[in-house]
């Protein structure tokens, strides 16, 4: 299977938001990547193996999507480090996941919003997780 394509810097339309899709499952980030692009975003892909830490300074993403399935993107330390950058954090995957990764965000207090379950919503949350840091 293809890896998504991540467009250039210099391809990046002035005030677009840019949205960085972090996942190893290659399937999942090209859907969810097309859903967040037919909403006007700019979508950049994590593209192992750059660590996601790289991949957030690569892309300098507004909203980092972090896929719940994957445990090694789904960690504390990541999450601080993208909100310290001013990234906003939107989590997505199976319900089951997602339950898991609402337990950790409580306990940990942090600021990271779920992906919901249609696109008129996925729309609204982007534009909250951008507003939050602009």
């Amino acid at each position: 299977m293809r890896t998504p394509r991540n467009p250039t810097d210099d391809e990046r339309p002035p005030g677009r938001h840019v949205v960085l899709i972090l996942s190893t499952d290659v399937v999942a980030a090209a859907l969810v990547g097309a859903l967040v692009e037919t909403l006007g975003y700019l979508v950049r892909f994590f593209t192992p193996p750059e660590t996601p830490d790289e991949a957030l300074r690569r892309t300098r993403p507004t909203v980092a999507m972090v896929d719940c399935e994957d445990p090694t993107l789904v960690n504390t330390e990541l999450l601080g480090r993208a909100r310290m950058r001013g990234i906003s954090v939107l989590m997505f995957g199976t319900a089951d996941a997602i339950q898991q990764v609402k337990g950790l965000v409580e306990e940990h207090e942090l600021d990271t919003l779920i992906m919901p379950a249609s696109l008129a919503e996925l729309d609204e949350s982007l534009r909250s997780a951008i507003a939050k840091i602009c």
